[in-house]
């Protein structure tokens, strides 16, 4: 029977999961107006300060290439992982869950205009001027299973692996992959995990786009970032866990997609 062994977390309110909890069940918000955002409709975002990576990135070149959802995971995995023993990364599972992938202007901004013509796409300019403007890192950065190849670079993990993406339903089947992982016996220990950001001016006017759009019953909360992840391994006792539910999470960080939803059933 399969337990969680440890939890690590990054948030706007820290990196302590009692104190993240105890936080949102007083009623705190981390929602704040965000000078990037002063545009939109509602300016407010839940923003995480940092985080420092000072201990978590083995490989500094690789800072360029991170997505912000990979740099919150980078600690939150790293904390998960310290009740890990060190000879069994080898073999250790790793679900991650994401959630849309993310916009990649500015940096692509100089390529979608060349390929612009009367105000559409033009596919000859796509083979050609666009081509050469799109900068050829941006995939690395913006692909939805990079969160779970930074970590596993990162950590030494070598084990199966998946990365669901979505909201608050990615977070569930992550954690639900990474039990059975362990129950089945196709891996020791499994870390199963959910980083999400959505408060950069691109994502939230894409957010806008999906409530706008024709037919959309969609009603979404100010936009949040957090990564939260957890250990499972063998054994039975009392889990390390502390966690608050999905709705009091979004009232307290904005919307976290797969993060809340992980962090709800986790109590």
């Amino acid at each position: 029977m399969s337990r969680i062994l440890a939890i690590g977390v990054v948030t706007p309110f820290g990196d302590d999961p009692r104190v993240v909890a105890e936080r949102v069940a007083a009623g705190d918000t981390a929602l704040a107006p965000q000078p990037w955002l002063a545009q939109l409709p509602d300016p407010r975002a839940a923003v995480v300060d940092g985080p420092d990576l000072n201990g978590w990135l083995t490989r500094k070149k690789d800072a360029r290439l991170l997505a912000r959802a990979a740099r919150l995971a980078l600690p939150a995995a790293g904390r998960a992982l310290r009740a890990l023993p060190s000879e069994a990364a080898e073999h250790t599972a790793i679900y991650v869950a994401v959630g849309r992938e993310p916009p990649d202007d500015p940096d692509a901004e100089p390529s979608l205009l060349a390929m612009e013509r009367d105000g559409q796409l033009d596919l000859a300019l796509l083979g050609g001027r666009g081509r050469e403007l799109y900068p050829p890192l941006l995939p690395l950065r913006t692909l939805p299973n990079m969160v779970l190849a930074h970590i596993c670079i990162q950590h030494g993990l070598r084990g199966e692996n998946g990365t669901f993406a979505g909201e608050a339903a990615a977070g569930l089947q992550a954690l639900r992959a990474a039990c059975l992982a362990v129950d089945e016996g196709r891996a020791p220990f499994a870390l199963a995990g959910a980083s999400f950001s959505a408060t950069d001016l691109a994502s939230a006017r894409d957010r806008l786009r999906l409530v706008a759009a024709p037919g959309a019953v969609l009603e979404l909360a100010p936009p949040g970032e957090a990564a939260v992840f957890v250990l499972i391994g063998p054994g039975d006792g009392r889990d390390e866990r502390s966690a608050v539910a999905a709705d009091a999470w979004t009232a307290a960080m904005g919307d976290c997609g797969p993060v809340a939803g992980l962090w709800g059933v986790l109590g």
